[in-house]
């Protein structure tokens, strides 16, 4: 038996509360708000003050180009071909770069092992220059205030998974962006 579940088959936070950190993933366990509903979130930062994440399997309906009123033209299909996805509700408007490298970007903060979140970007420009493998763009964020999300995974609202996120976001997006079923079945590859 595992040491996250109990003999009715329900669900014990202990295990889930130990892994909660950094780079950690949540996956969320029947909610009610649909801006968290089947989402998988990637654990950015997490300390006293609260905690700041990005939801990785919502993706936009829009590329890249149709988030600006104008695209720049010399975006062109750069900015076509890059995937969008949405963060969570917080600040939905606030682009966020999530970068998997060796040499982050000036003024970003790690995540884990060779991934990056921020950083001082010269513009656009550069973010488009990057291997699409290697980056992941999002709307807003997901963010708790102290204590809360503890208190969440608590009650049962999210499991708390510990991943080699360098190696989740190389993978094919194909093989996670399903329901938390097939993102659960994934993690557990990994």
């Amino acid at each position: 038996m595992s040491p996250d579940s109990i003999p009715d088959g329900g669900f014990s936070p202990g295990g889930h509360l130990s892994r909660l950190k950094p780079g950690a993933v949540l996956l969320a366990r029947d909610m009610a708000d649909p801006n968290f509903n089947a989402t998988a979130v990637l654990i950015c930062q997490h300390g006293p003050e609260g905690s700041y994440g990005l939801v990785l399997n919502r993706p936009s309906h829009m590329p890249l180009s149709e988030v600006f009123d104008k695209a720049p033209a010399w975006a062109g299909d750069a900015a076509r071909r890059q995937r969008i996805f949405i963060g969570g509700p917080v600040q939905p408007e606030e682009l966020q770069i999530l970068q998997v490298t060796t040499e982050p970007v000036p003024g970003s903060f790690k995540v884990s092992d060779q991934v990056y979140l921020g950083g001082y970007w010269g513009d656009l420009k550069d973010v488009l220059g990057l291997d699409s493998k290697s980056l992941r763009l999002f709307l807003g964020y997901s963010g708790w205030g102290a204590d809360q999300l503890s208190k969440e995974i608590e009650e049962g609202a999210w499991e708390v998974w510990d991943v080699d996120v360098k190696r989740l976001l190389q993978s094919p997006e194909e093989a996670w962006l399903g329901g938390i079923g097939q993102f659960k079945m994934f993690l557990s590859t990994l």
